[in-house]
């Protein structure tokens, strides 16, 4: 399915809300998924150089609820696409990558980063932990393609709900 159709599908089940409100967004897509969502801003120098991707965000999947880091010491807007992105792979249904044959697999020196960076997160309780190591992937482009769409429409006016456009310019894909 192309992106644009998974974006409209999803934001049908969790619509971005107007005005824009990440707070408002980030409790509708727990609750669309059952599990809360906690923050944590941490100085970005912190993650560079762990393991944790480009040091700029990272998703925690806890055995029960799930933790977006991200830096605090940027722009509000460059932090909500950072969460928004990471929120894009837990709803596009991205776990941790599988690795190839010449590639050991990520995840133990991440968990092992994680726990150093954050010992109030136990080794035992993280699911997986999923970085940004490669903005090449399919998944990170459509985890940042994802970002980019919800930050866009939240920042679009809302259409006018007149007669005249019901009338005459109804989506008929619905």
């Amino acid at each position: 399915m192309a992106m644009q159709a998974r974006f409209r599908h999803l934001t049908r089940d969790v619509p971005i809300p107007h005005p824009w409100d990440l707070s408002s967004y980030l409790d509708d897509v727990a609750a669309y998924r059952g599990r809360s969502i906690s923050l944590l801003p941490i100085d970005t120098a912190l993650l560079a150089g762990t393991g944790c991707g480009t040091g700029s965000g990272l998703w925690i999947a806890k055995q029960d609820s799930d933790v977006i880091v991200y830096g605090a010491d940027t722009t509000e807007w460059h932090a909500e696409h950072i969460i928004v992105h990471e929120l894009g792979h837990m709803l596009l249904g991205h776990g941790p990558e599988q690795p190839t044959d010449d590639q050991s697999a990520p995840t133990t020196p991440t968990v092992a980063a994680v726990a150093e960076l954050l010992p109030s997160i136990s080794p035992e309780s993280i699911a997986h932990v999923l970085g940004r190591t490669d903005y090449g992937t399919t998944r990170e482009r459509d985890a940042e393609t994802f970002a980019d769409m919800v930050m866009l429409h939240a920042m679009r006016p809302p259409r006018r709900d007149s007669l005249l456009h019901r009338t005459f310019f109804r989506d008929r894909r619905r």
